[in-house]
């Protein structure tokens, strides 16, 4: 008998369990069905937003209309700032070809060779031949200052002026004093 009853359990068990696990893959197919409808409403809602961002028209089109709609203005806005860089880049090369023509005037002016040479060079090279332009005038403003009170001190000679330690300044008074006083002394 107990044999029986343990027959009995089993096949009602067996029987449950089926029906159950039936049951389950009946309930697991229509989740499954309800969510490929949603993830379609999702992606379509995806695919409606980027091309919303990318400014496509999504009425009346299949989802693969959309995608190559927007692939097409990606497409067009990658070949939009592929030009505008390509502009930039050649307003940038004029630019450093008009630099550089500049550069080569200043330096014909200063006698300076640039075959060669690229623009930091040349400007190196305009650098050096100024400062030497300008230790030339300074040497020659120098030299004519010189000249000056040279020549300034033949005449407070001439004046009996004493020139000793003096400046040009102070020479120039003196020798204006002896020519008042010489004036005053013909009155």
């Amino acid at each position: 008998m107990k044999k029986l009853v343990s027959s009995l359990v089993m096949a009602t068990l067996l029987f449950s369990g089926i029906s159950v696990v039936a049951a389950a893959d009946t309930a697991a197919d229509s989740t499954v069905a309800h969510s490929t409808a949603e993830k379609k409403e999702e992606n379509r809602a995806k695919l409606n937003a980027k091309a919303a961002k990318w400014g496509v028209e999504t009425t009346d089109q299949t989802n693969k209309e959309v995608k190559a709609a927007i692939q097409e203005a990606k497409a067009a806005k990658k070949a939009e700032n592929a030009a505008k860089k390509a502009a930039k880049e050649a307003a940038k090369e004029g630019k450093k070809q008009e630099q550089l023509a500049k550069l080569n005037e200043k330096a014909v002016k200063l006698g300076v060779d640039t075959a060669g040479k690229t623009a930091k060079e040349v400007k190196a090279a305009i650098k050096e031949a100024k400062k030497a332009e300008n230790a030339e005038k300074k040497a020659a403003k120098e030299a004519k200052k010189q000249e000056q009170l040279e020549n300034l001190k033949e005449k407070a000679v001439k004046w009996g002026v004493d020139t000793a330690g003096k400046s040009a300044k102070e020479i120039k008074v003196e020798i204006e004093t002896k020519k008042a006083e010489k004036k005053e002394n013909k009155k």
